[in-house]
């Protein structure tokens, strides 16, 4: 982005290192860089996104960020969710619209975060998500792998880590979540304070409490089939599939 120019759309990375199902992923730099800096550079590829910054609380986060040129807003550890790391972030910054590219999806498309960017910039939705097709039995079952099914005006009805839909007869298409939302800029300033009925923590997934709260989320197709970072399996699958390129 050149200097003076407006920022209108803002990718917020957020960052924490106090994972528990695998510790410090954040900070895994076996690939040769910090896991969370491969997100980073996704977001910066894409044409449409006007700035890249890393929302954390945290000094070595801050530090290896800095170290490969990406702003830093620091955000306060009471935080609870990746989304209210980037409300606080993006209060700070004057944009339209922001995504929420969770750090441990190393591989998402800088193609499909245009196709959110163009889709809240163009009004078209004011909170929007991708998905891609589940075709693995494994991964259906996988509490790790988070699935969602969405209406046929194309917005989210339902996210779980439980198998869902439950299909009697026949075959349904079943997809699986993207960890990246994007939204307009009011929409994610309003999150911190939505009221919760406590799904969101009982499933363990931020995006109940919007569906909740009459936050229509529309659920994008993916083009690119990246896969989240939730455990060393994960971690050395994506060595792996970095080791053997394209």
């Amino acid at each position: 982005m050149t200097p003076g120019a407006q920022t209108r759309a803002l990718a917020v990375v957020p960052v924490r290192v106090g994972s528990q199902r695998l510790p410090g992923k954040a900070l895994l730099r076996e690939s040769g860089k910090e896991l969370f800096l491969h997100t980073c550079e996704q977001a910066r590829k894409a044409a449409n996104i006007d700035r890249v910054c890393v929302a954390t609380d945290d000094d070595q986060v801050e530090a290896a960020a800095k170290r490969h040129a990406f702003d830093v807003v620091r955000t306060s550890p009471a935080c609870r969710t990746g989304s209210e790391r980037c409300a606080e972030a993006a209060a700070k910054i004057a944009c339209e619209v922001v995504l929420d590219i969770q750090g441990d999806w190393p591989e998402v498309a800088p193609r499909d975060l245009e196709a959110l960017v163009a889709q809240l910039l163009e009004r078209r939705a004011r909170c929007n998500t991708l998905a891609a097709p589940l075709r693995e039995p494994r991964a259906f079952q996988d509490p790790n792998v988070v699935k969602v099914v969405r209406g046929r005006n194309g917005t989210a009805l339902y996210f779980s880590r439980a198998p869902i839909p439950y299909v009697k007869d026949g075959s349904f298409p079943l997809l699986r979540h993207i960890g990246v939302y994007g939204f307009d800029r009011k929409t994610l300033l309003s999150v911190p304070a939505l009221p919760s009925s406590g799904l969101d923590l009982a499933e363990s997934l931020e995006q109940l409490r919007f569906l909740e709260n009459d936050i229509d989320m529309h659920v994008l197709d993916a083009r690119g089939d990246p896969w989240g970072i939730e455990t060393r399996a994960d971690y050395d699958a994506f060595l792996r599939r970095l080791s053997n390129g394209p």
